[in-house]
């Protein structure tokens, strides 16, 4: 590695470099656990194909699964609409957490700033023409 001096500080870029880089590593995963961008998650049962979202700031959920329609030879990404509870909530600090009940395919939201926390799944809901669409639901958060 070529060191170059800054002239006015005595500090070499390359060390400059190592400390800014050890510094992130120090923060590890903290930092990148920041309260923006999104934290994904799956349920534990080994039945569910399915991947739930969260943005950590607003607490609005997402969730989608992989399926391969009948006599397709590619899969697809579904993603389900949302229903009660599974919009933007409180600005927070939100994460997901899955447990460890094998036949769960829900997953908890749960906000770090309040210690509140809901369970979002998926359910189907019944359409006016009659027919069942799966949609994300949400608990009302308590603690």
């Amino acid at each position: 590695m070529r060191m170059v001096l800054d002239a006015a500080s005595g500090v070499s870029r390359a060390g400059a470099l190592g400390a800014l880089l050890l510094g992130a590593a120090l923060a590890g995963p903290a930092a990148a656990q920041s309260a923006s961008g999104y934290s994904f998650a799956s349920p534990p049962s080994a039945e569910a194909n399915r991947v739930y979202g969260v943005s950590r700031a607003t607490g609005e959920m997402s969730v989608c699964q992989f399926e391969r329609p009948a006599g397709s030879f590619a899969g697809i990404t579904r993603c389900f609409a949302q229903g009660d509870g599974a919009g933007a909530q409180k600005a927070g600090n939100y994460d997901l957490v899955p447990t460890r009940f094998a036949g769960e395919t829900g997953i908890f939201r749960v906000n770090h700033d309040t210690g509140e926390m809901s369970i979002c799944y998926v359910r189907d809901a019944p359409q006016a023409s009659g027919k069942t669409d799966p949609i994300i639901l949400c608990t009302p958060p308590a603690k």
